[in-house]
């Protein structure tokens, strides 16, 4: 073989091995780009968590099933029936008595069983309120859960850009300390700096798994189940007045209305004991199986034997135990002034809560717009003097090094108050018990 056919067929298998690679690669990529939906969004984090945390399906069904009481406990008992035989048979005029049949039906007193029916209703509807704010109290769990994953994975980010920067920096140092124009000691501090940088990156991953893991609980899953990157929060911005916050949060507040329910409860419960003093009803009847008597001993005034039947009414006497139903109606009306204080009590608490949530969201607010208006910006331009000032000889290393955690800090502060302006607004939904407007600002470039 010649050295031509040789080259020929180099030629044409490295053609044939590219051209393999290329469909490998693409489809590779395609595969790659596809496995990459690993983005983690809120929607979807609020939405699982609705769906699948036990605590809430356990409300859930525990509130279905307080609904069950209310056509139970407004029913009439169920009625008695009865037999009886007579062994010895009791002689009447008309023949023997063999057997008798008995149904009674217990009847309370006017009243009695519709408000025990709306006991069991406010009761009910209370449960339903404490699934609400329990649903509000998961959706805020899991808005704080996310936001806090948010700011680990920036913090994450903006500490390996400044390990970056940092190993610059020591470069820098080293090679302005070969030349004599830096200090041995510009090289340790600058090393140093990137070991608390190391530390910090260590610290951040710990946070992160149990970020992860928080999730994951609200989400009923494995606490080491993997998530994806949290998807870019907007920065949003709050204008709602606090006066229109107090009256909603007074209005639909799940936490005030539940004890609304208890109020309407006790009052029900209060209006059954006062009826405990009147009698209930049992209506009775009776039907006896009667033989014929033998002609011998009597004939019949009509010729023919006669089965009897009787109706009875009979009443409880509830006078004589007029102790035990003032115990009663003493324990309703202390029952019902509870409810209404500890409504009250809520009402505050929940005003306080208005109040204090509605500050943090509105500091929160302020520091993102100061950040990422004025700050940040000024830091990142005072490093760039402070770098080509070290380079130039007239800046020192110590203040290149300040410029650069000065940054850094502020860079952290300012996803810190991203974090805490989500999770406090979050609570302030939760408290208000209803999705706030947002108008979305714009990001940090």
């Amino acid at each position: 073989m010649d050295l031509k056919n040789i080259k020929n067929g180099l030629y044409f298998f490295s053609k044939l091995l590219l051209t393999g690679l290329f469909i490998v690669a693409t489809f590779s990529g395609i595969t790659i780009a596809e496995d990459r939906d690993d983005i983690l969004r809120i929607r979807w984090v609020i939405d699982e968590a609705l769906r699948s945390n036990p605590e809430l399906n356990s409300a859930r069904l525990n509130w279905d099933a307080s609904k069950e009481r209310v056509p139970q406990v407004s029913a009439l008992d169920d009625p008695d029936l009865g037999f009886t035989y007579y062994g010895e048979q009791t002689q009447t005029r008309v023949g023997e008595v063999q057997a008798g049949f008995m149904a009674s039906q217990k009847i309370p007193f006017f009243g009695k069983l519709r408000l025990r029916g709306e006991i069991a209703e406010n009761e009910a509807n209370a449960i339903g309120e404490r699934y609400r704010a329990l649903e509000r109290d998961i959706v805020a769990k899991a808005k704080s859960a996310f936001y806090e994953l948010y700011w680990v994975h920036k913090s994450i980010r903006i500490n390996e850009e400044n390990r970056e920067l940092l190993q610059r920096f020591v470069k820098i140092a080293e090679i302005k300390y070969a030349s004599g124009k830096a200090t041995q000691q510009d090289v340790l501090k600058a090393q140093v700096e990137l070991s608390d940088i190391m530390n910090e990156l260590i610290t951040l991953e710990q946070l992160k798994e149990t970020a992860i893991a928080r999730i994951n609980t609200l989400l009923n899953k494995h606490p080491e189940t993997p998530l994806g990157i949290p998807e870019e929060v907007d920065i949003t911005e709050f204008d709602v007045p606090i006066a229109e916050l107090y009256k909603e949060a007074k209005k639909i507040s799940p936490e005030i209305e539940t004890f609304k329910y208890r109020i309407e409860r006790d009052k029900a419960a209060y209006k059954l004991s006062k009826k405990q003093y009147y009698p209930d009803f049992t209506l009775g009847f009776n039907y006896n199986l009667v033989n014929d008597l033998p002609s011998s001993v009597m004939m019949s005034p009509v010729g023919e034997s006669r089965d009897s039947y009787t109706g009875t009414l009979s009443i409880n006497v509830p006078i004589f135990q007029k102790r035990k139903y003032d115990a009663g109606v003493r324990e309703a009306n202390a029952r019902l002034k509870s409810s209404e204080k500890a409504y009250r009590n809520m009402e505050n608490k929940t005003l306080f809560e208005v109040k204090d949530f509605h500050f943090r969201t509105q500091t929160a607010e302020r520091l993102v717009k100061l950040y990422r208006g004025s700050i940040i910006p000024l830091a990142e331009q005072s490093l760039k003097a402070a770098e080509i000032g070290y380079q130039a000889g007239r800046v020192d290393f110590l203040n290149l090094i300040d410029s650069q955690r000065v940054l850094l800090n502020f860079n952290l502060a300012y996803y810190r108050a991203i974090a805490d302006f989500g999770t406090n607004f979050s609570e302030l939904e939760r408290v208000v018990g209803v999705e706030l407007s947002k108008k979305p600002q714009s990001k940090k470039p």
